[in-house]
């Protein structure tokens, strides 16, 4: 494809559809039809309820390739995923590690390489050719909701140095990377889903922390580069990144040389349509350095039809602001050259994909996810030397999550983590596996459940991240409260989960912490327990009121 030549000939309507990544429903096909067909949009936002497996997702991508093979142009569609281990697709078969926060545990970069190397094997033999990750954010705000577990953990070079090598696993093995949340979402307390964040640090301060593993990934060779929005007062006192020209134009452009595709994180999230008109909000951001812009979670609208017809306007709006002068002929052509050169370049094509053997989820691939989850798992406190555990020992295990507070798992329409199986009940299983006298109690059950006398208390507890929505941990901390009161010097506490926990619990003797809710860091947790393992992992975030600070490079 030689870039000016097609740029020349494209109507402004083919132009304007390359600028969009837009989203539907599992069961609307035909709303994708029509807006890669119809309305030519060259990008999809693909989540896991439209490829809850592999072969739906190969099914999915041929037929969606389909539609763009069908224009007068045939340009190839980027189809993006946020597969960054945290969040997911295919989750039921994908092999997506423990996330980046139990990669931070490791300490060691192979793991981010070889855990993305993982993720781009299984996404790109599916034909998911772009993941929208790592994300490479700080978590320097304990009281981050949004992020979280995403992070590689709170120290810039640690985040660095593990965004550097995801990026290369990622790009060295068939998928596009894309650097998130720039210029970094790691030290907010409001979720970006939900309301506006602002983030007050000085600009020595985010050039130090925040925008330095930003940096080490463009090095790296990142194609993608998704805004936050998110107002840096010290960058630009009142308008979020993905609308500041400052932001995208000075810092991203100019001082970190990146030259790449810049993409929008969401359109559709509270921070944007709470505060703006969708409208104005596309135009100020094409102006403001945005290249590709991203519509992706319909569970905002759960009215598909008005979902569609919403996308529908919005690109008919950025057209009339075309024609009419708003948004330029000239920022248009940059735009859409940098997305075609990107395609061009990473080889996208338009053909059904060859017909081989599924990869996802294989057993070399298992592998690795679960050699992550062991390097990662740590032994936090262990004051009264009750580890390792005998699987001999009589043991109570107590789960101290309602039952009902899983439903959130899988009731975020396609972003999230979207885990059908509670981090609880992996772990419960493999314990059980292995432990010759387990009792387990529920955590409805547990205001009328009596505690043994004598053996073990095991007590977990669970995090995770949910885009828009907290987590319903609620009884957790009276639970281990009450346990501890009842049998300190017999309770361990297993965090499959961040370890900022802690915090709530300096009388606490026992802790073992996985940093992910991920089935293998579940795994990797019980065989800590019996010794299976050592304890290597070190926690890559600092806890508040604790001695635990995040670990170095």
């Amino acid at each position: 494809m030689n870039i000016e030549t097609t740029i020349a000939s494209m109507t402004i309507k083919e132009k304007v559809g390359q600028m969009f990544m837009l989203a539907f429903a599992a069961d609307q096909l035909n709303a994708a039809r029509i807006l890669m067909a119809e309305d030519l949009v060259g990008a999809a936002y693909i989540g896991d309820e439209n490829v809850p497996n592999a072969r739906a997702a190969i099914d999915l991508t041929n037929t969606l390739q389909s539609y763009a093979r069908s224009t007068r142009l045939g340009i190839p569609l980027l189809l993006g995923v946020d597969q960054e281990g945290t969040w997911s697709v295919m989750t039921a078969e994908s092999a997506m590690g423990p996330g980046n926060m139990a990669i931070g545990a490791t300490g060691d970069p192979q793991y981010a390489y070889d855990m993305y190397s993982v993720i781009a094997k299984e996404t790109s033999s599916v034909g998911l050719n772009t993941v929208l990750g790592p994300a490479c954010d700080c978590n320097s705000n304990p009281y981050n909701s949004i992020i979280g577990m995403r992070s590689f953990g709170e120290d810039p070079e640690l985040v660095a140095a593990m965004t550097a090598a995801a990026v290369r696993g990622l790009q060295d093995n068939g998928a596009l990377a894309t650097l998130k949340h720039f210029p970094g979402h790691g030290d907010t307390q409001v979720d970006s889903h939900r309301g506006l964040p602002t983030v007050d640090r000085s600009r020595d301060e985010l050039f130090r922390i925040d925008l330095r593993p930003f940096a080490e990934g463009v090095k790296a060779g990142a194609k993608m580069v998704m805004t936050a929005h998110i107002i840096f007062t010290a960058l630009d006192q009142e308008r979020p990144a993905t609308l500041s020209p400052i932001i995208l134009g000075d810092v991203l452009r100019g001082e970190l040389g990146f030259e790449g595709v810049v993409v929008s994180d969401s359109m559709n999230m509270g921070s944007m349509k709470r505060n703006y008109d969708p409208a104005d909000a596309a135009i100020g951001a094409f102006n403001a350095g945005v290249d590709l812009m991203m519509l992706a979670e319909e569970h905002y609208d759960h009215d598909v039809e008005s979902y569609l017809q919403n996308q529908r306007s919005l690109i008919g709006a950025v057209i009339t602001a075309v024609e009419d002068g708003a948004i330029s002929s000239a920022r248009v052509d940059e735009a859409v050259g940098r997305v075609l050169r990107l395609k061009r370049e990473a080889g996208f094509n338009v053909e059904p994909l060859p017909e081989r053997p599924i990869v996802v989820g294989q057993e070399s691939h298992r592998a690795v996810e679960l050699e992550a989850a062991r390097a990662a798992v740590a032994v936090l406190r262990d004051g009264k030397d009750l580890l390792p555990i005998s699987a001999s020992e009589s043991i109570t295990l107590v789960n101290t999550t309602r039952r009902s507070a899983y439903g959130a798992l899988t009731e975020t329409r396609g972003i999230g983590p979207n885990q059908a199986t509670p981090a609880f009940d992996v772990f419960a299983d493999a314990l059980r596996a292995r432990c010759d006298n387990l009792t387990t109690i529920r955590a409805e059950d547990y205001a009328a459940a009596a505690l043994p006398s004598e053996g073990l208390i095991i007590a977990v507890s669970e995090n995770y991240t949910l885009p828009g929505m907290d987590f319903d941990g609620a009884l957790q901390t009276s639970i281990i409260s009450d346990l501890h009161k009842q049998a300190a010097d017999r309770l361990i506490v297993v965090g499959l989960r961040d370890p900022y926990q802690l915090a709530q619990y300096p009388e606490i003797g026992s802790f073992v912490c996985s940093f992910s809710f991920r089935p293998p860091a579940a795994l990797a947790a019980v065989q800590l327990l019996l010794g299976e393992i050592e304890s290597r992992g070190r926690t890559p975030v600092s806890v508040p009121g604790t001695q635990l600070v995040a670990r170095k490079v």
